[in-house]
């Protein structure tokens, strides 16, 4: 992506004019009769080829939004060099720089701590209480939020797990820090498609700014956080950033994965959370993901997907609706 963007920026300047995305391209502004119809025809052909790569690789399907944005990228590109690119990235494999540098240009990380305050409830009140009891002889409960992002997801589920075994007598505040008792452990690993995304999320660092991380930040989640001393090296000017303590931190780890991947990173997951990625695939994308979901996790583990995601395999779980939405417990049959 990096090489491709610096060629384009590189090649004889023309005003960009976003495309309307259509199946069979339309003519652009910008290049001159009769060759207009071509290019413009051409361009949009190769974009929606890489597109289709995109969707093929990672599952994401673009939108118009992002044809538009790899129009305006790559219409100054000669129609030759962009053609040799993305035939040379059809024959790179998912793991390639390349498309690692696409893939980061074309998904949003957008999200904040406790960005959905009574799926947060239900989860303190219903469904931890349901795992825990479950846990009673394991001691041990497993979480993962697949497409974790920046790491938000997976600081809220540890923080949320600490509480609620807290409440059910099985940790308790030691020298500040919420500890489980001996015995007891949480483990939350998050992943993402996104190296950019895991970077932030290892780091566990967060700036109070605007419509940022802390947007939404209840009371009772800010005895996760300390303050940082020394600030990032990329910091913002007057912005205050605070870190996750450690006693929530040595519960986590971050890895990446392509959701793609019908092998799950993890085995015998208590709680799954996959809720904010799954809206960008096609059904049977989504039937997929979720099957490898549902073999990643535990008997009476729980599965939490998007409010607006259907369940495709309810052939491997109990639906139950709680007061923050439904929630999945997975059952014995076998993937």
């Amino acid at each position: 992506m990096r090489t491709a963007v610096d060629t384009a920026r590189s090649a004889t300047s023309a005003a960009p004019t976003p495309a309307t995305s259509t199946l069979a391209p339309k003519p652009m502004s910008g290049f001159s009769k009769p060759e207009e119809t071509t290019q413009s025809r051409a361009l949009l052909l190769l974009i929606n080829e890489l597109m289709g790569g995109v969707e093929t690789r990672f599952g994401i399907k673009p939108g118009t939004l992002v044809e538009r944005k790899l129009v305006r990228i790559f219409k100054d590109m000669p129609m030759a060099t962009l053609k040799d690119w993305v035939e040379s990235m059809n024959n790179c494999s998912t793991e390639h720089s390349e498309w690692q540098s696409l893939v980061e240009n074309l998904t949003v990380h957008e999200t904040y701590f406790c960005r959905d305050p009574d799926l947060m409830s239900m989860l303190g009140e219903e469904i931890m209480p349901h795992l825990l009891n479950l846990r009673k002889t394991q001691k041990q409960v497993q979480i993962w939020s697949a497409a974790s992002s920046t790491g938000e997801e997976v600081y809220d589920l540890t923080f949320s797990a600490l509480r609620a075994m807290q409440k059910a007598g099985y940790a308790r505040m030691f020298e500040g820090k919420l500890v489980p008792e001996a015995g007891w452990s949480v483990f939350s690993f998050g992943t993402d498609i996104s190296n950019q995304a895991l970077r932030t999320a290892k780091a566990a660092v967060y700036g109070d700014l605007g419509m940022g991380s802390f947007r939404n930040l209840p009371d009772e989640w800010k005895s996760m956080f300390e303050d940082v001393k020394i600030a990032p090296a990329n910091a913002m000017p007057g912005v205050n950033y605070f870190k996750i303590r450690e006693w929530v931190r040595q519960c986590t780890r971050f890895e990446r994965f392509n959701l793609m991947n019908n092998r799950p990173p993890v085995m015998g997951m208590d709680l799954v959370f996959c809720r904010n990625v799954l809206i960008y695939f096609e059904d049977p994308i989504k039937k997929a993901v979720q099957t490898m979901l549902a073999r990643s996790m535990s008997t009476g583990g729980v599965l939490v997907l998007g409010a607006s995601v259907q369940m495709l395999v309810p052939e491997y779980f109990e639906s139950r609706l709680g007061k923050g939405g439904p929630w999945y417990v997975r059952n014995d049959t076998r993937v």
